[in-house]
């Protein structure tokens, strides 16, 4: 179906001419010659079957129906203009993978491995963005989510990741300046001397640790934040003892800023996914990462 619209080379002379009143101006701008931008505007005339300005001598005067045809043409112009400057910035999706994680996931366990996979797979653009709101994802803009279990991706294939263990951390110089004795000589029950940190959003971590180490739920107060990289500095700075997910203190274990001297990790309900729309499935990168990562949650 052949569309009645009217060349972009007159919609952008008479674009240009309204906002000098002048066609000499106009083709200065366009880099047309005056003749040139009159004759794209008379074009333009014949088309509407209407007069766009009034020629009063060397003056340019826009009439009623110019004016108005003016106020929709511009935002349509944006528009197209808009259009045009979004696919020249964007990225090829043949190359780029888009992920989007949870922040602490993101910091303490996912970026450590990266270095690994770009190395091996230099050919993809990687882009990672923070995962704030799950539902107010857009499917178009990302290929690949790292997310807490439970809250599934709509209209996406979900894997396990990993499945959650937690352990009670706490910064050696807290735990000299409760008792100075050797790590190896605490006990489980223990953790009873120091002040208890919290998550706000996980107010039974603490009561679910004790029954899986077989000691009697009691009182546990103490300092709560709001997410897990907070807990875990307050942890490092000797504030108290956390419960943490393996995979987000085992970079701080291993470096020594904390210890977690009070039993073994304890496995818990939760668990972390690894989703991707329906649509992407068959996308090389998703599919080389996919595989990729869930080799690294099976080792963790």
């Amino acid at each position: 179906m052949r569309r009645y619209i009217p060349s972009s080379t007159a919609l952008k002379c008479f674009e240009a001419s309204v906002r000098h009143l002048s066609f000499t101006k106009a083709a200065e701008e366009l880099h047309l010659t005056q003749s040139a931008v009159s004759r794209q505007i008379r074009n333009l005339e014949e088309f509407l079957s209407r007069d766009l300005f009034i020629r009063l001598n060397k003056r340019l005067v826009l009439t009623g129906t110019g004016a108005a045809y003016y106020k929709e043409v511009v935002p349509l112009l944006d528009g197209m203009e808009n259009a045009c400057l979004r696919m020249l910035h964007r990225e090829d999706e043949k190359t780029t993978l888009t992920i989007s994680a949870l922040p602490t996931l993101a910091s303490y366990w996912l970026m450590p491995l990266l270095a690994e996979f770009q190395t091996a797979h230099p050919q993809f653009q990687i882009k990672v963005r923070s995962l704030d709101d799950a539902a107010k994802i857009d499917p178009e803009s990302i290929d690949i989510i790292l997310h807490y279990g439970g809250d599934h991706w709509p209209r996406a294939i979900s894997h396990q990741l990993m499945k959650e263990k937690v352990v009670a951390v706490v910064s050696p110089a807290l735990l000299k300046r409760i008792a100075n004795k050797s790590t190896e000589s605490w006990r489980v029950e223990d953790v009873t001397l120091f002040p208890f940190l919290h998550l706000s959003s996980r107010i039974n971590a603490w009561p679910d640790w004790m029954v899986a180490q077989g000691l009697e739920s009691g009182s546990f107060a103490g300092a709560s934040f709001a997410h897990f990289h907070m807990l875990l500095e307050a942890a490092k700075n000797s504030m108290g003892i956390a419960i943490m997910p393996t995979i987000l203190a085992e970079r701080s274990l291993q470096n020594g800023e904390l210890v977690a001297p009070f039993g073994s990790a304890v496995s818990t309900p939760h668990e972390y996914l690894l989703s991707y729309p329906v649509d992407k499935a068959d996308l090389e990168q998703v599919v080389i990462f996919r595989d990729w990562l869930l080799t690294k949650g099976n080792e963790a």
